[in-house]
Parts: C-alpha cells; structure tokens; sequence
C-alpha cells in the first residue's frame, strides 16, 4: 500500500513533466540500525524510512551522511522525544502522531457537555502516553477526569477481577462517559465491549467502534485527511481498483515530498526541504512543481495530514468523529 501511494505520486509526477526520483528498495528488520546496510547501497539523499523506525540510529545516520530521511508511519510515542534527538532536524515525519486522536477525543466530549470522565487503559507503554496526552488535553478543556485516584485506570483485560472492579467504579461514580484509551484488537477492548454497562454511560474510544453496542459509542476515524485527500482517493481507486487507507495516503505524501525534493532549482537540488514552506498556501502537484522550478518555497496538497510538517514535527490533519 506505502508503495503504491508513492507509486501514484511518481506517476502523476511523470505527468507534469517532472523526473520522478529513482527509487531503491532495501527492507530492513523490524528495530535494525540502518548504517551497515545503506553503506552498501549507491549513495543515497533522500531516504525513506520504515514504519516505526528506531530514530535515534536515523538521527544519527541523517547527521553523519547528511541525508534528508522521512518518516511516512512514524505515529507512536516514539515521537515525544524526537525533537531532542541528535539529527533531529533532518527527521521528517509524514503522518499526523496519535496524540492528536487524543486531542480530537477531548475536544468531541467537551464538545458534548462531558466534563466529567473516567478513564481506563491498558498497560502498554503507547496506551500510557495517549491517556496522559488526553488528560492534559481534557484538563486544558476544564474537564475532570474522576474515579478512585482521579486519574486514569490501569487494567489488563485478561484480568476478570480487575474488570469487574472497573465496572463497580463505573457503577459507583457515574460517569456520562467511560473513555477506553487502547487498541481496537486489545484484549480490553474486547472485555470493555463484552461487558454490561450502565444505559446512560457513553464509551469512547481512540478509533472508530466496529460494531454496535447497547450503549452509545463515541470513536474517532483511524484515517487522517488533508485536503487532497478526496481527489487522491478517487484517483488511487481508479488506479488501483480499491479505496486507499492511511498506508496508501502516507505513500502518497512521502512521494509528493521526494518529487518536489527532486526537482534542482538555482542551480542546487533540493534534498534538504529547506525549500519546504509548512505555512504556504497548499498546491497541487503541478502547480507545486512549477513552482518548485523558479526557486520558489513550496507545500503540496497532502492526503493523510496538512502536510504542514516540519523537522522533528508531525502534521496535523482532519479527524472525522465517528458514533453509535
């Protein structure tokens, strides 16, 4: 799917009569420093980097080759720390990071007249960092997170004692709603889903609910958007013969960004992205190209995020809600 977004991007590079940029393809293990590999690779100055990346050896591997890396599925908590990482300023993630589901969750319940909520998570490192992002966020909102410890609940969903315990809290305190900050295929969210909960207490989730409950659920849509999104989608189905996910639209965005970086201007290529203006107005591949030629700072119109990035900083984008 990364491929095949990028794939778009180079076509309709081709398109506008741009070059696309030559593409090597190295697959690496999942945690595996990058340096040994790419010394043995043709020299390289944009590279893109595979999902959930270790960035410290990037950072340091961007510093020491003076190379422009990209980061098209870098979404986790690994992107708290990055701005303080050594070669950080050539680190470019592509896609929106999670805390900005935590973020559209707050704003939705506040949005709601939910001010007063509880707050369950599993035990992972990622489901810890998405609840304290939430909390401050639900905080700066004037919301209150209640139940035992005014704070969030640790459970491990394989634990009958302890949900059951989370459902006579649940049962004691009353909140409008009970905010279950996991991942969809967790086994809490399975054991939250299976469990009876008062008509009135509203679950919400940091994805969108797969199925209907007796209550109400409140979730937010996993795929990001930009503003190209809808005109990539379309031309990615005719493409491909499938609606593209975040995979296909994160593709397509890192290859906007190394089309544009291809493209040499006053006499110098561009591989830095110091040609990139995160606050221009965004334009469409053609238009960005042509640009592009005349010297001029550019943005593309992105299809997963804003593309409003910068060096060791995410994107935003549009988070649709998503209830039943």
């Amino acid at each position: 799917g990364l491929r095949r977004g990028y794939g778009l991007a180079m076509e309709e590079s081709a398109a506008c009569g741009a070059t696309p940029p030559s593409l090597q393809l190295g697959w690496l293990p999942p945690g595996a420093d990058p340096l040994t590999p790419l010394r043995a690779a043709a020299r390289s100055s944009l590279l893109v980097a595979p999902p959930a990346a270790p960035l410290a050896p990037y950072g340091q591997l961007a510093e020491q080759q003076r190379l422009t890396v990209l980061l098209p599925l870098q979404r986790g908590s690994s992107l708290d720390g990055l701005p303080q990482l050594r070669g950080a300023d050539a680190l470019w993630p592509i896609v929106p990071a999670r805390s900005l589901e935590a973020d559209r969750l707050a704003e939705a319940l506040l949005a709601d007249g939910h001010r007063r909520v509880m707050v369950v998570r599993d035990q992972s490192a990622e489901s810890r960092a998405l609840s304290d992002r939430f909390v401050a966020s639900f905080n700066n909102g004037r919301g209150v997170v209640i139940g035992p410890n005014g704070e969030p609940i640790s459970v491990d969903g394989d634990d009958r004692a302890a949900i059951d315990q989370l459902l006579s809290d649940v049962d004691w305190y009353r909140p409008p709603a009970l905010v279950v900050l996991t991942g969809p295929g967790s086994s809490l969210a399975r054991s939250v889903r299976e469990a009876r909960w008062p008509q009135d207490v509203l679950l919400a989730w940091p994805f969108r609910p797969d199925k209907p409950l007796t209550g109400a659920q409140l979730g937010i849509d996993p795929l990001s958007r930009g503003e190209g999104w809808q005109a990539f989608a379309q031309r990615f189905e005719r493409r491909w013969g499938y609606g593209p996910g975040l995979v296909e639209s994160a593709g397509y965005d890192t290859g906007l960004i190394a089309a544009l970086a291809a493209v040499p201007a006053a006499g110098r290529p561009g591989w830095d992205l110091h040609w990139f203006n995160s606050k221009a107005r965004p334009l469409p591949l053609c238009s960005a190209l042509k640009q592009r030629r005349l010297g001029e700072s550019v943005r593309p119109l992105g299809a997963a995020s804003r593309i409003d990035l910068g060096a060791g900083v995410s994107p935003t984008a549009q988070l649709r809600l998503s209830r039943t």
